[in-house]
């Protein structure tokens, strides 16, 4: 059969300057090689050594075509096959040919061995670009912690998979919010939402999630939100950057700005408005430089890791840092400066196998704060909350309750403030019904007077486009302590990219 094959070249002449000019390929073909799959390597070598189309290259080399991502083990009985018939065809050549043109036929077949040896070392990098890319899959432990994350249970509209870009993950989150109230100075003239008008666009916070692993162990987080803020002034803000050590499912520890395990929505919920059913957070839940009353952010170590509980699912979480919490006045936006010392904050979860999504758990938290509005006199800050969540089979449940207490040094004085909100949610294909009830009573002349009393529902439904696309439309009811109702509707188009 390779006699036959040699045969079809017009004579042993042509026959060399075939391989001469399959020598000068070759050097193409390593610069090329680099850029493409093996089996076009393989290709791309027998065009450029074998441009007259003889029979006998493809017969040789045949074998590396035929090499898939599935017969790696077939490998070397392909390349041992292919040397042979190498070996035998220019055997065949050297009983007809010269001793000049027998030199060039072993200077090729010596080119192959080279080029067989480029491919085995090519082969041996597939692992890596194996693992590069399910990079996202195995960056599921680096992820912020989202609500399939403290929950067991998976919301339908979580993202699946980040982005990479040379070795960091990221994801975007967006929105686009129309927002009007039925008085005209709206109480809050934040997050672009316009003091004095019925109603007007704004953004919102437009969020990027970064995230890179280190080793194995070792993974660094950072999100970053640029927010509106009044007159359609957008300023930039690091949520949070956090560096991750996992050691083992019992200790994982993070160092840097984190959200505080205060609650359960605030460690569920990050500033992707898009991962949450609402149009907005709960007001006990609020960001501080949106007017929320508790110390949502802070820098300094966290730990968590699971508890040694048999079906009972025991989880922990301690928290040692500095919140420097800013918030906004609710009524005339001014801005104060709570000036916390060092916090701690410890809390205790269970998610019990019995029933899988259900989570039930507390904290307690506790730091000095100041009240610049009264000479900077010192407050002894302590937060209590307790939470029963329940995310399966499309229904969202979430229950939280908090008492803020606040003792002032050199007196007397404590205020215990009470609140809650209970959300309950059901999806019906692409329509998600939600309903929202929350509470919070303020002590008058205390630090948080001008948040009161206030309660009231806030009901309306989410609808997903697809996966990365929904459409939220919620109406607001607040009754206020010695302040005329508010209503409002939010309508929100929220994205992830």
């Amino acid at each position: 059969m390779l006699n036959g094959c040699f045969h079809r070249a017009s004579s042993l002449k042509q026959f060399g300057i075939t391989a001469l000019n399959g020598k000068r390929a070759i050097s193409g073909y390593q610069r090329k090689c680099q850029l493409l799959s093996i089996s076009e390597q393989c290709r791309y070598y027998i065009e450029r050594l074998n441009p007259r189309r003889e029979l006998w290259p493809r017969v040789a080399v045949w074998n590396f075509l035929t090499i898939t991502q599935h017969e790696k083990d077939r490998m070397r009985h392909h390349q041992s096959v292919t040397v042979l018939l190498l070996l035998m065809s220019t055997q065949g050549s050297a009983q007809q040919a010269a001793s000049p043109e027998q030199e060039t036929i072993q200077e090729l077949v010596q080119q192959l061995k080279e080029l067989q040896n480029r491919v085995k070392e090519l082969e041996s990098h597939q692992p890596i670009a194996s693992s590069t890319q399910s990079a996202p899959a195995q960056m599921a432990d680096s992820r912020p912690p989202a609500p399939e994350e403290t929950s067991n249970t998976q919301l339908p509209f979580l993202p699946q998979e980040l982005h990479e870009l040379r070795g960091i993950q990221w994801r975007g989150f967006g929105e686009v919010n129309y927002k009007v109230l039925n008085q005209r100075t709206p109480e809050l003239g934040s997050y672009g939402f316009v003091p004095g008008s019925h109603g007007n666009f704004f953004t919102g916070d437009f969020d990027l999630l970064l995230t890179s692993r280190i080793n194995d162990k070792a993974s660094v987080l950072a999100e970053v939100v640029i927010g509106e803020a009044d007159a359609q002034r957008f300023e930039v803000d690091l949520g949070r950057v956090l560096f991750k050590y996992d050691y083992n499912d019992h200790l994982k520890m993070s160092f840097g700005r984190y959200h505080t395990g205060i609650g359960y929505y605030n460690t569920a919920f990050h500033n992707g408005g898009w991962l949450q059913t609402t149009a907005d957070r709960p007001l006990i839940m609020e960001f501080a430089d949106d007017g929320g009353p508790l110390p949502t952010q802070a820098v300094g170590v966290s730990v968590t890791g699971l508890i040694p509980s048999g079906g009972l699912g025991l989880n922990y979480l301690a928290e040692y840092g500095s919140s420097d919490t800013i918030r906004l006045d609710l009524l005339d936006g001014d801005i104060e400066d709570e000036s916390n010392s060092n916090h701690f904050d410890l809390g205790v979860f269970a998610r019990p196998n019995i029933l899988p999504g259900l989570q039930v758990g507390g904290s307690i938290y506790h730091d000095q704060i100041q009240d610049s509005l009264r000479g900077g006199v010192k407050i002894g800050q302590s937060i209590l909350n307790a939470h029963v969540v329940y995310l399966g089979h499309g229904i969202e449940f979430l229950n939280e309750g908090f008492l803020i207490r606040h003792a002032y040094e050199q007196s007397s004085t404590v205020f215990n403030m009470p609140a809650f909100y209970s959300q309950v949610s059901k999806r019906f294909g692409r329509v998600r019904p939600f309903l929202r009830y929350q509470y919070i009573n303020a002590n008058p002349g205390g630090f948080l007077e001008d948040i009161g009393l206030r309660h009231g529902p806030s009901f309306g439904a989410r609808y997903d486009f697809d996966d990365n696309i929904g459409f939220k439309a919620q109406f607001d009811h607040t009754l206020r302590r010695d302040l005329p109702d508010l209503n409002g509707l939010h309508l929100q188009l929220a994205f992830t990219f």
